[in-house]
């Protein structure tokens, strides 16, 4: 379990224009997702920080703006359209976040951003906490970012976009970035069963 009390706080400079709640049609097949992966304990709120983890994103249409998880929501079991925000433009150099909605966007919108913006053929990004799966990945030798990247970053939202490459779809672990771990795919289904997939591979 990650003892950063860092975690999941905002780093980049952002400009949130307050919104009424999100279209829950344009959210539903992530909020399908995130139930699941919230039973499984794979988003949540580590109790002693009292700080969300997991985060997770649908492009829009054929652009790069996303619908996203808001900040610190990972303490719920279910969102509504009062917990997304539509993210409308990033700037990696500047560290900056441009968004539309109720709520200030996740803490990893940059690294979102810089997935979407590296395959366009990526529609769904989830990111998600869970230690033995991130140890596992590790020590297996599955893509990762360096252990000397934060979350957050514009270096790793590189890093992350040096792994996909042309990659539709895949998972990846954050080394500098205790137990975490991003799936992404075409569909929702494709990013989520890939982590599925991830875990039952780690219990053999």
């Amino acid at each position: 379990m990650s003892t950063d009390p860092k975690d999941g706080v905002i780093k980049f400079k952002f400009q949130l224009k307050m919104s009424s709640k999100i279209d829950e049609k344009l959210f539903i097949e992530v909020e399908k997702w995130r139930a699941i992966l919230f039973k499984m304990n794979l988003i949540g709120e580590y109790p002693i920080e009292q700080v969300g983890y997991g985060n997770l994103s649908r492009r829009i249409e054929s652009s790069n703006q996303f619908i996203i998880t808001g900040s610190q929501t990972g303490k719920y079991a279910h969102l509504t359209g009062l917990h997304y925000t539509k993210v409308n433009k990033c700037d990696l150099k500047k560290m900056s976040v441009e968004a539309i909605g109720p709520i200030a966007p996740s803490s990893e919108s940059l690294t979102h951003f810089g997935i979407y913006e590296t395959c366009p053929q990526v529609q769904f990004v989830f990111h998600v906490h869970h230690p033995l799966l991130w140890k596992f990945m590790l020590d297996n030798n599955f893509p990762a970012t360096p252990e000397n990247i934060p979350y957050g970053t514009q270096e790793m939202a590189n890093a992350a976009k040096n792994l996909i490459a042309n990659n539709k779809a895949g998972i990846f672990a954050m080394a500098g970035h205790e137990d975490g771990i991003i799936a992404y795919g075409s569909t929702a289904g494709e990013a989520g069963k890939i982590i599925l997939d991830t875990m039952k591979l780690s219990k053999k």
